[in-house]
């Protein structure tokens, strides 16, 4: 089986989950029918900027950790392969408890808007709501960064270091070739001496050396 493949995987799929974790967020997530006069007379939308804002930053840290998947060691994978799962446990449990109370994750608007911060009775007036599709959207994608950790965390050993294989090349062909001027110089070293002391023998027997 050819691991390398989950690494590719892997990170795409961490990649894409966060993005689409971040596109939630930025999107419309109800429609609120209230009592008292909104610039929208047809109802007051809320995005997710305003009924989970904390997404934003677990997209962001999905980012972060596909970026360092890629550059990091095994140890350091399998920590941010755990690292996935609480991101999309998170994304989940905000997702989760802002679709099952609207109102209460329309409050800071409801509260600009009527000057009212208590949520009982800001449910009072509010009539009806209606959830987009967004907060699913970013829930599932929650879910799925979570096996993708899983699967991270079980392969992370097997997708291959090629910075160490290229030490080990490296390392290698500097070996002959510091071994080579090793020798080269040792060999000129002994001729030179050896020419020396025959220049000294000559000149100890009366012969000029310097005479062919």
């Amino acid at each position: 089986m050819n691991y390398r493949k989950f690494k590719t995987y892997s990170l795409t799929a961490s990649f894409v989950f966060s993005a689409l974790v971040l596109i939630g967020w930025s999107q419309p997530w109800f429609l609120l029918a209230v009592t008292f006069p909104t610039e929208n007379p047809d109802g007051l939308e809320v995005s997710g900027q305003v009924a989970a804002p904390g997404l934003s930053a677990f997209g962001l840290a999905g980012f972060a950790v596909t970026a360092a998947l890629a550059l990091s060691s095994i140890l350091i994978r399998r920590i941010l392969g755990v690292l996935l799962v609480v991101i999309g446990l998170a994304v989940v449990s905000v997702s989760v408890s802002a679709w099952s109370d609207p109102v209460l994750a329309s409050a800071s608007q409801l509260t600009s808007l009527s000057a009212i911060a208590d949520v009982e009775t800001l449910k009072t007036f509010v009539i009806s709501s209606t959830a987009t599709v967004w907060p699913g959207m970013t829930a599932v994608a929650g879910i799925l960064l979570m096996p993708v950790g899983i699967v991270v965390f079980f392969t992370a050993g097997k997708w291959g270091t090629g910075s160490r294989k290229f030490d080990r090349v490296t390392q290698t062909n500097a070996e002959p070739s510091s071994r080579g001027v090793s020798s080269t110089t040792t060999a000129t070293n002994v001729d030179t001496s050896s020419e020396n002391i025959d220049a000294w023998d000559s000149l100890s027997h009366g012969t000029d050396p310097t005479i062919n």
